[in-house]
């Protein structure tokens, strides 16, 4: 098992790990770190393949990742954090809560859903890899990303989708491709949420259309502890960018609310 992530870490305390989207890398928390580091240790990872990691060119599953980031955050001797993931890395948080409850201190959905695809998202992912492979990321950057943005949010923007852009673009294309099938066989994760017997958060865009927000609402009823639902207005799929600071102090709120009961 490989244990060596690229990763950043800032800040004293108790550990918060922030997991990344698809093809998306750490440095999409570069703005949140400095103020999340000073309540916590905050470690931002790129997932296996992602940013600084070599490029995954075999079939891979959710459980796999999971399993690669617990091993690397032993390897660092983190047993215990906060996790926090963004769509894709909500995915993965959800197998590490799934296989390794104990890690778990508290649980940040970010613009991601328990849910597994249904049948018509299974032909999208399917579409989406058959696209990624004759065209190239620079194609998949300019055709996908703009519809992760509320459109109350592309005019006042433009540089930042064009920054994410650009880091679409750098993701290998077989990364790319093994994530798209792996996110397509995911299985579902409500049990995880009904056993969490830590808090949950659910941020959840008004305007997202790859998450929708009726779900993240069904779902942050679920969990027995303490579970919050944070409702960003005007905001799509990408709240550190279209909300930042509203994604910011709920993040650090939530953080100081489980600092409090330790």
């Amino acid at each position: 098992m490989q244990t060596r992530l690229a990763y950043i870490q800032e800040g004293e305390g108790i550990p918060v790990v922030l997991l990344h989207g698809f093809c998306e890398r750490k440095e999409i928390w570069d703005r949140f770190i400095p103020i999340l580091a000073k309540e916590s240790k905050v470690i931002a990872l790129d997932l296996p393949g992602f940013g600084e990691n070599e490029a995954i060119d075999a079939d891979i599953s959710i459980n796999y990742v999971a399993e690669h980031v617990e091993a690397f955050l032993k390897s660092i001797e983190v047993r215990q954090a906060i996790i926090v993931g963004h769509s894709l890395g909500g995915y993965v948080a959800l197998s590490l809560a799934n296989q390794f409850p104990q890690l778990i201190s508290g649980l940040c959905l970010f613009h991601s859903t328990a849910k597994a695809d249904s049948d018509e998202k299974k032909a999208t992912r399917d579409k989406t890899a058959l696209f990624l492979k004759e065209n190239g990321m620079e194609a998949f950057a300019r055709n996908f990303a703009d519809a992760l943005f509320s459109p109350h949010n592309h005019q006042k923007l433009v540089i930042q989708i064009a920054e994410y852009k650009q880091m679409l673009s750098q993701t290998p294309v077989e990364t790319a491709v093994a994530y798209t099938k792996a996110m397509r066989d995911r299985p579902e994760r409500m049990n995880v949420l009904k056993e969490a017997e830590y808090p949950c958060l659910f941020i959840a865009g008004k305007d997202d259309q790859a998450v929708p927000y009726a779900d993240l609402l069904e779902q942050s009823k679920l969990p027995k502890a303490d579970s919050k639902l944070i409702t960003l207005e005007h905001c799509a799929h990408m709240g550190m960018y279209e909300q930042e600071e509203r994604s910011k102090h709920a993040l650090l709120n939530f953080i100081k609310q489980i600092k409090s009961k330790l």
